[in-house]
């Protein structure tokens, strides 16, 4: 006869493996959930095809037959009055809903797939974990609609380079009207906005598909795909280096590979934010190999900072992330007496020359690998031509979907009475220089809080903390956001899972898993009836369920217990 008991909470691995018994609950549960998520990835073509068809995008092979697997989806919620506002609305409501039910499988078969969790079954769940991410990524990768235009302003700046040979930080894809993917370049009259490294990218595969602006969507989602991929192997690889319990790596792989607003943003949107992604895990890897060393040297600091900063030439965001990880280091440095022995002035008195020494081989190193990237693009060019051509993006100047944003919809569409005090305080919130300000506090702070945690635990998992915290913070105060910004603190909560019970680190990993659902209430607000204007209420929907999600995870929860079969 047998009964169920309930496991002790941190109950050994070698015990727990000579006490279970096989069991299919596990993957029942992920095979389950892999195919209710690729059914739900595979009805959304139709939605978003309604709502965010192209003529460019009808083209793409194949794109029918996915359209067709939800065309028994309804195609009028009558939403608006004309047939437009009508279309687009209930393409973004039936997507929308397919997207909630994504997440909710994600969520219970996250959950249930660890409650049932048994030592034989673990690789047949990893291979299902990989064969739903590439399944539901190829049929985002041939969806027939752009939810965004981002991967031909991509195109615009290969074309920029490689057709006309000409530097997209100073000269606009507007010079060269006659272009065929300028009609598509939403940001086709301003100058790059991104980093170097993507603009290697962008002119590699600019060579690729020449003048065709079919070619540039496959190839960009292909990229973001491939990328997708590569992230999914080095999540696993940075966990089990971690040496995390199998249970905490397979979980931690699947909340990162079947996250839909990842899977939608790299194989759908194209977006370079998940190639950025890549440089970040990679540059953590190599942070959790410094850690296993047993004595710092001034190379320690070599690839992770390298790593890190090929991010940063990616999108600037991430200069944070180089900060911190030079910090990290220098820490380790400063600590690397663990006898105990020795009190901290003590410490930093004698190791104050090895810690400097890794400190400016971070620094120096991440300026030679800018210096090597922007040189050929800046060299010739005045200071002030610099300047112009980083605040000519309007992402450095103006603002989108933010707390800024709308306070200034707030003002112009529906103000307050003119002398009243709510009007006079959204006038005072709506200065840029304010928000810009805040931004600066906000890094500033981050970083702060961030070297404080590394001083007390120079570890790769406190240094993803503090990242994780310093970029959701800043998220939140951005002037300009978008919905796949919120694919960074995915990456970073799916590698900070530990059976640690800090608060802290619950609430980060809380706040940033709950932002990758709930920054899908931007796609309500495109300005089309009855959702046409972005303002304060619906900035609390998007930014509002991360912070309560995060203060309620810092809540004493206890401990769930996994039930374990034995023989009495």
């Amino acid at each position: 006869m047998k009964k169920f008991v309930e496991a002790p909470p941190s109950p050994p691995e070698p015990a727990e493996q000579k006490r279970e018994r096989p069991s299919f609950a596990a993957p029942l549960v992920a095979l389950s959930g892999m195919l209710a998520l690729i059914l739900c990835v595979l009805f959304m073509a139709a939605p978003m095809t309604r709502l965010a068809g192209t003529p460019v995008s009808a083209l793409i092979p194949d794109g029918s037959i996915l359209v067709h697997a939800g065309s028994w989806l309804p195609r009028n919620l009558h939403i608006a009055s004309d047939a437009y506002s009508n279309r687009i609305g209930t393409g973004n409501v039936e997507f929308l809903l397919l997207m909630a039910i994504a997440f909710g499988v994600y969520g219970v078969c996250a959950l249930l797939t660890q409650l049932f969790l048994r030592r034989s079954t673990r690789r047949g769940i990893l291979a299902l974990i990989w064969l739903g991410a590439i399944v539901a990524g190829l049929i985002f990768l041939l969806t027939p609609a752009l939810l965004s235009h981002d991967l031909f302003v991509y195109a615009g700046y290969g074309r920029l380079m490689d057709a006309y040979h000409a530097n997209p930080y100073f000269v606009p894809l507007s010079a060269y009207r006659h272009d065929p993917i300028y009609p598509l370049d939403d940001w086709g009259t301003y100058t790059a906005a991104y980093g170097p490294l993507w603009m290697v990218v962008c002119s590699i595969v600019s060579f690729i598909a020449g003048a065709h602006p079919l070619r540039y969507i496959l190839l960009f989602r292909l990229l973001g795909l491939l990328a997708h991929l590569v992230n999914i192997q080095l999540v696993f690889l940075i966990l089990r280096k971690m040496e995390r319990s199998p249970r905490t790596v397979i979980l931690g792989t699947m909340l990162y590979a079947w996250n839909p607003l990842v899977l939608l943003e790299s194989s759908q949107g194209a977006h370079n934010d998940i190639f950025m992604i890549t440089f970040i895990l990679l540059g953590i890897f190599f942070l959790v190999q410094v850690e296993k060393e047993t004595a710092m040297r001034w190379r320690s600091a070599l690839l992770p900072t390298v790593a890190l900063t090929l991010a940063a030439l990616v999108k600037y965001t991430t200069i944070p992330l180089v900060a911190l990880a030079i910090i990290m280091l220098v820490f380790r440095a400063l600590r690397a007496d663990t006898s105990g022995s020795h009190k901290a002035r003590e410490m930093i008195a004698r190791l104050w020359k090895p810690a400097l020494l890794v400190g400016l081989t971070g620094c120096i190193t991440s300026g030679i690998v800018i210096l090597a990237f922007y040189g050929p693009f800046f060299f010739g060019h005045s200071f002030r031509a610099i300047v112009d051509s980083f605040t000519n993006p309007p992402s450095s100047r103006g603002s989108h979907k933010s707390i800024l944003d709308a306070i200034v919809l707030q003002l112009t569409h529906s103000p307050p009475p003119p002398h009243s005090g709510l009007h006079a305080l959204l006038s005072r919130l709506s200065s840029p220089k304010l928000w810009d300000l805040i931004n600066i506090i906000t890094l500033a702070g981050g970083i702060i809080i961030g070297a404080i945690w590394l001083w007390r635990k120079p570890t790769t998992r406190t240094f993803v903390l503090a990242s994780l915290l310093t970029l959701g913070a800043f998220l939140l105060v951005a002037p300009w956001f978008l919905p796949w910004y919120a694919t960074w603190l995915v990456a970073l909560a799916a590698v900070s899972l530990t059976v640690s019970r800090s608060p802290v680190a619950r609430g980060l990993v809380a706040f940033a898993l709950t932002f990758s659902a709930s920054v899908f209430i931007l796609y309500l607000y495109n300005g089309n009836p009855p959702y046409n204007i972005w303002n304060p209420l619906s900035c609390l929907y998007a930014f509002g369920p991360p912070v309560v999600a995060f203060f309620i995870a810092l809540l004493p929860w206890p401990r769930i217990a996994r039930p374990v079969v034995v023989d009495t």
